[in-house]
C-alpha cells in the first residue's frame, strides 16, 4: 500500500510549475517489499513539469510483505499524478481534460529522470480517442442525465498514459534444435508462459524468421535452468519481447550456418530440403540465442502511450455502479499478434478494476492478521464488473524500431489506465455532492469499494422527499 502527499505550483491555465511528492510505502515485514524505485520513475506519467522533487519513504510493518504482481509501483504512482491533475482542475474551475491537455509531454522534452523523449505520441492518441469515442456528445448526455436524476448519476473520465519499458539488464536465452528427419523444430526458452501468449509469439517469430510455412513443425519445450541458465524474471511486460529476441538471435545464427547448404539447392527447395542438405554437409542444426540489453544510460529503452475513456452509472443510495462503456486506444507498436495483445489489454484492465474498485484488504490492527480472507469479504472483479461496452483499439502505423519486430509491451501499461474507472465514479459522486451544496474537492482513494462510494456521496435521510 502507498500513501502520497503532494504540493503543486501551477498558473491560471493549469500549467504545472513545480511538484513536491512525498510517498510512503508499507513494505511489510521484510525489505523485499521495497519497490519504491519503480514508483520513482513512473510518477510523471504523461505530463511535463519543469521542477520536481520526490521524497520516498519505505516503512517496515508487522504485516506480510506483498509480492510484486502486475504494474508494481507504476499503478499507484500514475494514479497519484492523475489525482493531482483532478485537484488542479477543481481548484481552477476547469475540466480535468483541459488541465491534462495543457501539460502533455511534447517530443524532445526531458523527463524528471533525465531521459529525452525522442518519440511521444500522447497528443495524437488523445485527439484520436476523443474523436472516436465521441466524448463531446457523450459528455453532454451525461450532463443532461445528471440534471434529470437525483439518485442515479453518471461520470465520464479520460486518462492518458506514458509507460516506460525497462529492457535493461534482463538476459534471456534460447536453445533451438532442428531435426533432419522431418524438419521439425524444438525450442526451449528462458521465458515462462503464464497465459500471456509468450509461446505463441515465439512460434510466430521462429516460423517467420526461418521461413517455415507449416507452424505445426515448431514445438515449444519446457523451460529449464539446465538448458537455459541465468535467465531473468519473466515480468515487467518484457518477458515476451526479450524471449522473442533470443529466439530471433538463435534463428539468425542458424540461418547463417545453413547458407552454404541453401546455396547448393534450387530456389524451389523446401524447408525440409534445406535441413536435409545442411545435415548431409555435417553442419550443426542446434543454435543458441542470447539477448542482454545492458549498459544503457537511460532507464527506459522506449515508452508506450495510451488513452482510456470510461463512463459509469452510479446508484447514489447504495454506492453500486456499472461501467457502461470503456474506450481504450493504445500504442502497441506493430503488434506481433493483435488477438493476443487485445486480450492482454482487456485482461489488464479487468485486473485493474479489482485494484481500484473492489479488492480491499482489511487486517486486524493489533496482530496484522488478514480479515478479508475469502470471497465473502474480499471481492475480485467478475464478469458483471467489466464494461458492458468494451472497445480496445491499437494505434495504426506506429512501428517501434527499438524492440523485436517493431512491437511494444502490452502486459502492464493498459492496467495503469484502469484508474479512469475510479475517476469516472468520482465524477458521478461529485455531481451528487454538488446537488446538496458540497461541490468541493475531495479525495477518493483506491479501492473505492461500494461502501466507500456510498459514504462519499453524503446521502442523508433528510434528503429523501416524496
Amino acid at each position: 500500500p502507498y500513501s502520497t502527499e503532494y504540493q503543486v505550483g501551477f498558473d491560471d491555465d493549469g500549467k504545472l510549475n513545480a511538484i513536491l511528492l512525498t510517498v510512503s510505502a508499507d513494505c511489510g515485514c521484510t525489505e523485499n517489499g521495497d519497490i519504491l524505485f519503480l514508483y520513482d520513475v513512473f510518477f510523471d506519467n504523461a505530463y511535463y513539469c519543469p521542477h520536481w522533487k520526490v521524497i520516498s519513504k519505505a516503512f517496515k510493518t508487522h504485516t506480510p510483505t506483498n509480492s510484486a504482481c502486475r504494474s508494481p509501483g507504476s499503478m499507484p504512482s500514475i494514479f497519484a499524478m492523475e489525482s493531482i491533475m483532478e485537484h488542479v482542475a477543481k481548484s481552477l474551475g476547469k475540466t480535468p481534460e483541459e488541465v491534462r491537455v495543457a501539460n502533455f509531454y511534447q517530443k524532445g522534452q526531458t523527463t524528471p529522470y533525465g531521459q529525452k523523449l525522442t518519440y511521444c505520441s500522447i497528443s495524437d492518441l488523445w485527439t484520436q480517442l476523443m474523436t472516436s469515442c465521441d466524448f463531446q456528445t457523450r459528455n453532454e448526455a451525461v450532463v443532461a442525465f445528471n440534471k434529470a436524476n437525483r439518485w442515479k448519476k453518471k461520470g465520464l473520465s479520460v486518462v492518458p498514459l506514458k509507460f516506460g519499458v525497462i529492457l535493461n539488464g534482463a538476459p534471456f536465452t534460447c536453445i533451438l534444435s532442428v531435426y533432419a528427419g522431418d524438419g521439425s523444430v524444438a525450442i526451449s526458452t528462458g521465458g515462462i508462459e503464464m497465459g500471456q501468449g509468450l509461446n505463441t509469439k515465439v512460434v510466430q517469430v521462429a516460423a517467420s524468421t526461418l521461413e517455415i510455412d507449416d507452424i505445426s513443425l515448431i514445438k515449444i519445450k519446457p523451460a529449464t535452468s539446465l538448458i537455459g541458465a541465468n535467465n531473468s524474471t519473466t515480468g515487467g511486460s518484457v518477458g515476451s519481447e526479450l524471449t522473442c529476441m533470443s529466439v530471433l538471435s538463435a534463428c539468425q545464427t542458424l540461418i547463417a550456418r545453413m547458407k552454404p547448404a541453401r546455396e547448393k539447392l534450387p530456389d524451389t527447395a523446401t524447408w525440409l530440403d534445406v535441413v536435409l542438405q545442411t545435415y548431409k554437409m555435417g553442419i550443426n542444426l542446434m543454435a543458441e540465442g542470447w539477448v542482454d540489453i545492458s549498459g544503457t544510460a537511460e532507464p527506459f529503452v522506449y515508452c508506450s502511450y495510451g488513452v482510456t475513456c470510461t463512463e459509469v452509472e452510479l446508484d447514489v443510495l447504495t454506492g453500486e455502479h456499472q461501467i457502461i462503456r470503456t474506450d481504450m486506444l493504445y500504442d502497441c507498436g506493430e503488434s506481433m499478434n493483435p488477438e493476443i495483445d487485445v486480450g492482454q489489454a482487456q485482461g489488464a484492465f479487468a485486473m485493474g478494476l479489482g485494484y481500484w474498485l473492489t479488492e480491499h484488504f482489511v487486517r486486524d490492527p493489533a496482530t496484522g492478521t488478514l480479515l478479508t480472507s475469502n470471497t465473502w469479504e474480499y471481492k475480485p472483479p467478475s464478469s458483471k464488473d467489466i464494461p458492458i461496452d468494451f472497445r480496445v483499439t491499437f494505434l495504426k502505423n506506429a512501428p517501434n524500431p527499438l524492440s523485436v519486430l517493431r512491437s511494444k509491451a502490452i502486459g502492464e501499461p493498459p492496467m495503469c489506465m484502469t484508474c479512469s474507472c475510479l475517476f469516472a465514479v468520482k465524477h458521478a459522486v461529485e455531481n451528487a455532492r454538488a446537488e446538496i451544496g458540497q461541490d468541493v474537492f475531495f479525495s477518493l482513494n483506491g479501492p473505492a469499494t461500494v461502501d466507500v462510494v456510498q459514504t462519499e456521496s453524503l446521502v442523508d435521510p433528510d434528503q429523501f422527499t416524496v
